[in-house]
């Protein structure tokens, strides 16, 4: 096994026992995650992609591969102004498009609850938006996008390599399922639950590197594009079954053509720079 294979490997385990030695008390004890002490224990499981992450990139001997890693973390620039308006627009635009399907569907206009609510106490949007920000988006992606992404491409290539990490995040929330108080121990393991949770996974992961690969490896951009997603379905928390379902196969089939459309283009620049055989 390659040294880059290891280190993978080492910090998917890493994460899966920090997260799910934190959860399980929680998920066993029956107890909600939202009440004292055990919020404390959501916090910290929710931290550790994050914190695995970091403290491989701290530990590492390649003193430019932390200082990439941190520039990549934390510099706009490595964004232009269009991919600023996919990573911000693109998820209400695909939330809009579900909505009106569902509407011509005859389902109805969802009620909005939390974003009346914002429109309303404006003050409030930009502690919303903190809280979203830093409860998944950092306490996640320096570890999926910002260490195991690249590992995982290269031995994968970028469609087996994005989907397999997008299944292995999505499995990564498992024990929420089982706490009744999280959205995810809400929506169960049903069909239009757990199932579509992990489409929507590896839809989003899709979405994610195909953002990542156009920004000169941003991880700013995943944090950005996972605040976005997140954000974006909690203001329409109110949304019906279907409008959810329907938003996760958008998702699913924007992020796979877009990575198709980049393999595609990938290998015709390959065949482009290649050779001509000699006659």
């Amino acid at each position: 096994m390659k040294q880059e294979t290891r280190k993978l490997v080492f910090f998917l385990v890493a994460t899966f026992i920090w997260t799910w030695v934190c959860y399980t008390p929680i998920a066993v004890s029956g107890n909600s995650p939202y009440s004292m002490p055990w919020t404390i224990l959501l916090i910290l499981g929710g931290m550790g992609p994050s914190s695995v992450g970091v403290l491989m990139v701290l530990f590492s001997k390649d003193k430019d591969y932390r200082r990439d890693f941190w520039h990549r973390s934390f510099s706009f620039k490595r964004i232009s102004g269009l991919w600023w308006i996919v990573i911000f627009l693109l998820f209400p635009i695909l939330y809009g498009l579900s909505i009106l399907s569902d509407v011509a569907m005859g389902g109805s206009l969802p009620g909005m609850i939390q974003l009346r609510s914002l429109i309303a106490n404006p003050l409030m949007i930009p502690l919303a938006a903190f809280i979203s920000f830093m409860s998944g988006p950092w306490s996640e992606e320096f570890g999926w996008r910002g260490y195991a992404l690249d590992r995982i491409l290269t031995p994968f290539g970028l469609l087996a390599g994005t989907i397999s990490l997008g299944l292995l995040w999505g499995v990564w929330h498992l024990p929420l399922f089982f706490m009744p108080a999280t959205w995810h121990g809400q929506i169960g393991f049903g069909l239009t639950g757990f199932w579509m949770f992990m489409l929507r996974s590896v839809g989003l992961a899709l979405l994610m590197t195909w953002v990542y690969l156009n920004t000169s490896r941003s991880i700013l951009s995943g944090m950005f594009m996972h605040f976005t997603s997140n954000f974006t379905g909690q203001l329409l928390a109110s949304v019906s079954e279907r409008v959810e379902v329907l938003e996760t196969v958008f998702v699913f089939v924007v992020g796979l053509t877009a990575c198709l459309l980049m393999v595609r283009k990938g290998r015709k620049e390959t065949q482009a720079d290649a050779p001509m055989p000699a006659h």
